[in-house]
């Protein structure tokens, strides 16, 4: 990766130059890592969904009334 760093007079950094298709290919990669980011927190999601309900059919999990529900909507 071909960066380049800009500083002041100070000899503080103040810039970062990166080539563009450096640039884009970090961004792809982003919203790849994104995406599977958001795929493992649906699949626990499903998993603990199953869970629940496994646990319920065992009996080791109560349930709460729909009524209960909506009424602290």
């Amino acid at each position: 990766m071909s960066v380049q760093i800009v500083t002041n007079s100070k000899g503080q950094k103040t810039t970062v130059l990166v080539p563009y298709e450096e640039w884009d290919a970090l961004n792809r990669e982003r919203e790849e890592l994104k995406h599977k980011l958001q795929e493992a927190e649906l699949l626990l999601r499903y998993k603990q969904a199953f869970n629940d309900a496994k646990l319920f059919e065992q009996g080791k999990l109560k349930t709460h009334p729909i009524a209960g529900l909506l009424d602290e909507l």
